[in-house]
């Protein structure tokens, strides 16, 4: 069934409110450019409120059944957690009885916007804006994503999907059960600005499993923010995995996380300074978990 909801107000966009997968898909496919999915609509309102303009039409995703909810489940055999796109943000910080497994993504959460924004923005449109707050965690869990293409729905890896302009329908994110993290073994830090509601300047997100010797088992290290997209540090991962934490290695660490992260001056920072932010954050992380 569709639904399309009119306005009177002059230069209001057109709501179409489809409720299966395939009549979204559609819908996008006959509108075009001149059109965009929307969920809880946090970011298209930042958009706007930057006089960004508006697409004359939007499709709403908030009644397609597939994309909501979250549960445990298995994958191509493996087991964890199946969350649907459009989950709020706030479902993943109050829902203990299945998210207090990972509490990287709720430690990530409690860092995104205000409340009153948490309660609305879906996980989804977090994802797709490219820069949200929750890539980093997820990368640092190994994550995959389900897209449906128009035919059919497709397991991607984020870390496939990342540096890719996809038009797809993101459904939901899975999160194997063996990359659950527990307290002791994560860190994730977000640099922001003063203003509200902009992109962070830096945010780091990652593990880090030692054994009692503080020997590397597993190391996981995601960094990006503004307008930088998130990336993994698997370089940096390597120089650590399988040695002991001492003082020169982690400040091998520091010089290799600036020679790998990549990014660019911007017209409020430059590249240099946010090199060393995040070398310097994600330092500073793996050096506490050694305690």
């Amino acid at each position: 069934m569709m639904i399309k909801q009119g306005t009177e107000r002059l230069n209001s966009p057109t709501v179409w409110l489809p409720d299966k997968l395939d009549a979204a898909w559609e819908l996008k496919q006959q509108l075009g450019s001149e059109s965009c999915y929307i969920a809880g609509g946090t970011l298209l309102q930042t958009q706007w409120q930057k006089s960004v303009e508006c697409p004359r039409h939007l499709i709403s995703l908030e009644k397609i059944k597939e994309m909501t909810g979250y549960e445990k489940t298995n994958v191509n055999g493996e087991a964890g957690i199946r969350i649907g796109a459009l989950t709020t943000l706030a479902a993943c910080k109050e829902e203990p009885s299945l998210f207090s497994n990972i509490p990287l993504l709720q430690e990530a959460v409690k860092q995104v916007a205000a409340p009153a924004v948490r309660n609305r923005a879906t996980v989804g449109g977090n994802l797709m804006g490219k820069f949200g707050d929750l890539i980093p965690a997820l990368m640092a869990l190994d994550a995959y994503l389900s897209f449906y293409d128009g035919d059919h729905l497709k397991l991607k890896r984020l870390l496939a999907w990342s540096g890719e302009i996809n038009r797809s329908i993101l459904t939901a994110i899975f999160i194997p059960e063996n990359q659950y993290l527990d307290q002791k073994s994560f860190f994730y830090k977000k640099l922001g600005f003063r203003e509200a509601f902009t992109p962070s300047i830096v945010t780091i997100s990652g593990c880090c499993q030692l054994n009692s010797q503080k020997e590397v088992l597993i190391t996981r290290l995601a960094a990006g923010g503004s307008t930088t997209p998130y990336q993994r540090l698997s370089g940096c991962e390597k120089l650590l995995e399988g040695f002991t934490l001492s003082n020169q290695l982690l400040e091998d660490l520091f010089h290799a996380i600036r020679e790998e992260f990549t990014t660019a001056d911007d017209a409020f920072t430059s590249a240099d300074y946010k090199k060393t932010i995040a070398a310097n954050m994600i330092v500073s992380k793996i050096a506490g978990l050694a305690g």
